[in-house]
């Protein structure tokens, strides 16, 4: 009888809503001075503090319907602290108990009975071998960030045997963001609620968690003793606060807050490399430049090194090496900041061999803009230096501000096109000359000469791009073919001639031909605008025979990687019973990928 074999997906374990990035609006001394009266009405308060992104204005925030399924504490958590505390400034606590109340239809899992439901039967922890098989320590399954696992038993011919084994829920979460690693018998994740679980892989049990101070949404980075027993658990949070975890006593070793800005935050996955811990800084100063009274944008994207054993601070390096300082003032009269941006949203590529590090970036928030914005970056592992850059997109300025119906005043003029590397380079070594693989929002794909200061070998124009890729968080290969996601979702200006072309294509390591294209059909309702889309954004992840991706419309998919033919697909759209006793249910597939 065939055993099942557990399929543990990052992006659909529990409620998944694309939610975007319009989540963020900081306070800062430039919110509008305005009144809100206690008389306004609590559809009125929600229309004109809310409804201006959540009823349209921003397509990629999450919808009213999507809101109604969080609960009432978590919403006032939102409102009073968390992401919406600058839309919710002006209002009184009476006001944010009206909006709570408007906006949640869901009745409250309290997150201490789900993990009292969902613990691991006493004994469980016998089979907690964390020196045992699998091991997959990170975001990429390697330093390289070939998303190719090789140790597994799917293969081409026996993966339509897949079968659902088990399903966890996040508790009061709208989305889920962290990749799983996995140590022997034990899976790592994390929640929207910063919660870290310790899961036993193969019942999904909760061994033991630990609480955070943010949402963690990139994957936790194992490391390991000299005997490759996993000893300590490494990520980030979406304050830009480092965590090291010592998996023995489960118990905090050190934390370090590494950016003062109050949009910093940790969206790629830390690389653990010798004795340091090499991390990516971001930001959500692109949403708060959808405020007009924002002086926008004093961010600057920067890789940090850290020492592992106790967090010390070795180097940091700006993506942007000048401050950002007033170029001017927006129509209301507010601040322009430049430079800024630059941000590192990919997770880190480590040459041991060159002694440097590889990242992507994203554009700039304001003008002028810089040379270092969707470009290549390699940094000196010893000492942060940035050793060269290739810029693939020159002069691109854009922000939050630009796709608002409305508080437009940020936008820089001749904006876009917004064409970020999302998707971390890829290292391939080769006899006849390494080659750096990385693809961007704008459809693009690039081979670089690492030894040659990230010389363009060759350039492929796969997907016609778009806000949300072209090629969004990751791609594939064994050394040989290159498995390329493409999205292709919505309109944009870049490509305007080429066809949308979502679905997974694979390329020649080599010189950048196609092999093959399996392009997916559209099976979302008509003039859906919200989250649904037949492409492939989320990473993929490869074994040998197949390629395994999942779609904005809630599918996972496995190809043949021979001829992209589909062998195997799973329609998350659907309620679960979720083995901790919380409903859960599943919906698009975004940000991290498989594990298998």
């Amino acid at each position: 009888m065939w055993k099942k074999i557990a399929l543990i997906l990052a992006s659909f374990l529990t409620l998944v809503l694309v939610a975007g990035f319009f989540w963020i609006k900081w306070k800062n001394k430039y919110v509008p001075q305005e009144s809100i009266t206690a008389e306004l009405g609590v559809q009125q308060l929600y229309e004109t503090r809310c409804g201006i992104c959540h009823g349209g204005g921003s397509p990629e925030a999450p919808g009213l319907d999507a809101l109604k399924l969080l609960p009432r504490d978590r919403i006032l958590q939102a409102l009073k602290s968390g992401v919406m505390q600058n839309q919710a400034a002006m209002l009184s606590d009476e006001q944010h108990r009206q909006l709570a109340d408007f906006i949640s239809e869901a009745s409250r899992v309290g997150e201490t009975g789900s993990l009292s439901t969902g613990l691991c039967p006493e004994g469980a922890e016998a089979g907690a071998d964390l020196a045992a098989f699998p091991r997959i320590d990170g975001w990429g399954m390697g330093l390289h960030n070939h998303r190719y696992y090789e140790a597994v038993s799917i293969r081409a011919d026996n993966v339509h045997r897949l079968k659902l084994s088990w399903v966890f829920a996040f508790p009061s979460a709208s989305r889920a963001r962290v990749q799983p690693t996995i140590a022997g018998n034990t899976l790592f994740t994390a929640s929207q609620m910063g919660r870290v679980y310790a899961l036993d892989r193969k019942t999904g049990c909760i061994r033991w968690t630990f609480q955070a101070d943010a949402e963690i949404r990139s994957a936790l980075v194992i490391g390991r003793d000299s005997s490759g027993r996993a000893n300590r658990l490494y990520f980030g949070d979406f304050n830009a606060t480092v965590y090291a975890l010592d998996l023995r006593t489960r118990q905090l070793i050190w934390k370090r807050k590494i950016d003062e800005h109050p949009a910093a935050t940790i969206t790629g996955t830390l690389s653990l490399y010798e004795d340091r811990l090499y991390v990516p800084l971001s930001s959500t100063e692109i949403v708060s430049a959808a405020d007009e009274h924002y002086a926008c944008c004093s961010f600057r994207g920067a890789m940090v090194a850290l020492n592992q054993a106790d967090g010390s601070l070795l180097w940091k390096t700006h993506t942007i090496g000048e401050t950002p300082r007033q170029q001017g003032t927006n129509s209301k009269g507010t601040p322009i900041l430049a430079p800024s941006g630059a941000p590192i949203w990919t997770a880190v590529t480590i040459d041991a061999k060159r002694r440097c590090l590889y990242v992507g970036t994203g554009e700039n928030y304001t003008r002028p803009t810089t040379l270092t914005s969707d470009a290549i970056l390699a940094f000196s592992l010893d000492d942060g230096r940035i050793l060269w850059a290739q810029q693939t997109i020159p002069r691109d300025a854009w922000n939050g501000a630009c796709v608002t119906l409305t508080s437009r005043a940020n936008c820089p003029e001749d904006n876009g096109p917004d064409a970020d590397f999302g998707a971390p380079p890829i290292l391939v070594q080769r006899p006849q000359g390494d080659l750096l693989l990385a693809g961007q929002k704008s459809g693009h794909v690039y081979a670089l000469d690492p030894d040659q200061q990230g010389k363009i070998v060759w350039t492929q124009l796969v997907g016609r791009g778009g806000m949300m890729g072209g090629v969004h968080w990751g791609m594939a290969t064994d050394g040989t073919t290159l498995y390329v996601p493409i999205n292709d979702r919505g309109l944009y200006s870049l490509n305007p001639h080429k066809p949308k072309s979502p679905g997974m294509h694979a390329l020649r390591v080599a010189d950048g031909s196609f092999l093959w294209s399996t392009i997916e059909k559209d099976r979302c309702p008509p003039l859906t605008l919200r989250g649904c889309g037949p492409g492939i954004s989320a990473a993929i992840t490869l074994v040998p025979g197949v390629v395994f991706g999942g779609t904005l419309d809630g599918i996972m998919k496995a190809y043949a990687t021979n001829d992209g033919r589909e062998l195997w697909a799973f329609d998350t759209k659907k309620d679960f019973e979720a083995v901790n006793g919380v409903r859960a249910f599943g919906g698009a597939i975004d940000s991290d990928g498989p594990v298998v």
